[in-house]
């Protein structure tokens, strides 16, 4: 009798473990339907600064319309799938992710070096937030930038439309009004002169790296070819508006 109580008590708990990672997950899936921004505060239950962490994503909300607190606890045996997913064995904890609108992983920041304003900023654009959805599933990305009634447009989008189907699928269009003031931001970022008076064109490596940019008329199999091509040298652009690190090596 006493064994199976053991047996039964340790499904039990695995069970409850289970609702428990399924009900976040829910909770994610939840957020990205509704268009909200999800803060996950990711520790476990020895972790230290906890409540300080949960402060900091208050703030962040105060400024972030529509978004959410959620938390991972990276000992629960039931979210070892969103450990994995995140790649959060190793981090350091409390840890808080940063999810997009779309469900999209935008980022993290470790608590204990964060503020609310750098919360804030790695709060994606709609636009950005796609982009970002594109290369986390392996996908070279043609962006096209340009203002209704621009001449060239439609030119500018049949041209990237064709290079996509150069590339064999593996490669999709984001089309970017310079108008659209969600955006500026973002376009600011990737250097793009929102004075132009033609469409600019911007090629995305699947690494994230910007490879081509182009203003006016270009070839698909320009841009075909500037999507294949790994950006070399120090430093290189990326979407994320990071970069690799010029520094040496340390010894």
């Amino acid at each position: 009798m006493r064994t199976r109580l053991g047996v039964f008590g340790v499904l039990l708990l695995w069970g409850l473990a289970s609702v428990a990672g399924a009900s976040l997950r829910q909770d994610l899936a939840k957020a990205a339907e509704k268009q909200k921004i999800a803060f996950v505060l990711v520790s476990e239950p020895a972790a230290a600064n906890v409540a300080e962490a949960r402060d900091l994503i208050r703030l962040a909300m105060k400024q972030v319309k529509e978004s959410t607190m959620l938390e991972l606890d990276r000992a629960d045996p039931a979210n070892a799938d969103l450990v994995a997913q995140y790649r959060l064995a190793g981090a350091p904890i409390p840890l808080i992710l940063v999810i997009a609108r779309n469900g999209t992983l935008a980022g993290g920041l470790i608590a204990a070096n964060g503020t609310a304003e750098r919360l804030v900023a790695m709060v994606p654009s709609p636009k950005k937030a796609e982009i970002m959805q594109c290369l986390q599933s392996g996908e070279a990305v043609f962006i096209e930038v340009s203002r209704k009634g621009m001449r060239g447009q439609a030119a500018a989008l049949a041209t990237c439309t064709a290079a996509c189907d150069q590339a064999g699928g593996k490669s999709v269009v984001v089309a970017i009004d310079m108008d659209d003031p969600a955006e500026v931001p973002f376009l600011t970022s990737l250097k793009v002169d929102l004075a132009s008076a033609d469409p600019v064109i911007l090629v995305v490596n699947s690494q994230g790296q910007i490879t081509g940019n182009y203003t006016g008329a270009v070839a698909a199999a320009d841009l075909v070819q500037a999507a294949a091509k790994k950006a070399g040298g120090c430093c290189p652009s990326t979407v994320a508006g990071g970069s690799q690190s010029c520094a040496p090596p340390k010894k």
